[in-house]
């Protein structure tokens, strides 16, 4: 059975880390990142709040089409405005597809120190955003909940507690 699940939290927060290991070709389960779409409208940090629309906007299209390929969709990103999960979900019921919303939760300190470690800073393909940068998106999340998101505490469970969580929504 097909389905949507939304993944929203701040930076370093897992949904990626989350999303990508629940992917698999074989299952018609595919990862949809939303800040993907970023260097396509914005060439530096300065210009992603002014592309934030024009992102969202793609990544919605690109969602009509994954659905309507039969995929059931892992759809993670911060969403600084909820009304793109609304529109995310009432696709998902246009379509009869089951959805489910989580809200990745850990402390700020936790963010924080993620952020340093994540996957690519190493290899230089990604940059530490900094603290202050991730207090102030922890903050818009906070600020602007999604009605009806289940929290994921990603500090007080293990990343295959995570996984197994939203893998057995997958297959429910």
């Amino acid at each position: 059975m097909q389905k949507l699940i939304i993944l929203r939290g701040a930076p370093s927060s897992g949904k990626s880390t989350i999303a990508k290991n629940l992917r698999s070709v074989k299952n018609k389960v595919t990862w949809l990142k939303v800040d993907s779409f970023k260097p396509f409208f914005a060439k530096d940090v300065a210009e992603e709040n002014e592309a934030l629309d024009y992102v969202n906007q793609t990544a919605l299209a690109t969602l009509q089409h994954l659905l309507n390929q039969g995929f059931s969709v892992v759809m993670e990103g911060i969403f600084q405005s909820p009304k793109y999960i609304t529109s995310a979900v009432d696709m998902a019921k246009q379509n009869n597809i089951e959805s489910k919303v989580y809200e990745l939760t850990c402390s700020l300190k936790v963010l924080q120190s993620r952020d340093g470690s994540r996957e690519g800073v190493k290899e230089g393909c990604r940059k530490i955003l900094g603290d202050k940068i991730i207090a102030k998106l922890n903050q818009i999340v906070k600020d602007n909940p999604w009605i009806g998101a289940e929290k994921l505490n990603t500090e007080n469970l293990s990343l295959e507690e995570c996984i197994e969580k939203v893998k057995s929504q997958l297959e429910n």
